[in-house]
């Protein structure tokens, strides 16, 4: 589907590439495109130098002698980037300082994001306690039942087993 997209795009550029001479009318046949003229000499290109470094390229090509081998060598002139380290960290004068060095807390505070922070409350500590006061209350309820139900029967004068539960 994504090449079909692709082909239906490059027919849809080339025909309106084809049509966009054609629309423009006779007057656009008799202008020449007109190419800037660039003076070398403000760009800071040395010609003297590019030659320099394609006859060094040459002779370590020809030193090599396999030409599988391929070597780039790219070189770079220009100013490098100032890097600020303390970008939007007050450390002046009158910046507000705490008293001492920062606590282990004050560490994890500052490092782990807060996607990562535990919240206040552990919901899922405090969602376990309530689910095993749910069953701790549960199992209360059915061994008073079980107790009931034997008083009943030797009130009765039937003979029972005690209850296994205990309180």
């Amino acid at each position: 589907m994504v090449l079909a997209l692709v082909l239906a795009l490059a027919t849809a550029a080339a025909s309106q590439a084809a049509q966009s001479p054609a629309s423009t009318g006779a007057g656009a046949a008799d202008q020449a495109p007109v190419e800037p003229i660039i003076d070398a000499s403000k760009l800071g290109v040395s010609l003297s130098r590019i030659q320099r470094g394609l006859r060094q390229t040459e002779t370590r090509e020809v030193a090599t002698g396999n030409p599988l081998r391929i070597e780039y060598q790219v070189q770079v002139f220009g100013a490098a980037p100032r890097i600020d380290a303390l970008g939007g960290f007050d450390i002046g004068p009158g910046a507000p300082l705490s008293y001492g060095a920062p606590t282990h807390n004050d560490f994890l505070n500052q490092w782990t994001p807060q996607a990562y922070r535990s919240p206040p409350l552990p919901i899922s500590s405090l969602a376990g306690w309530a689910l095993f006061q749910l069953v701790k209350r549960a199992d209360k309820s059915k061994c008073e039942q079980e107790i009931a139900e034997y008083r009943a029967l030797v009130m009765q004068g039937v003979s029972a087993a005690a209850p296994r539960c205990a309180q």
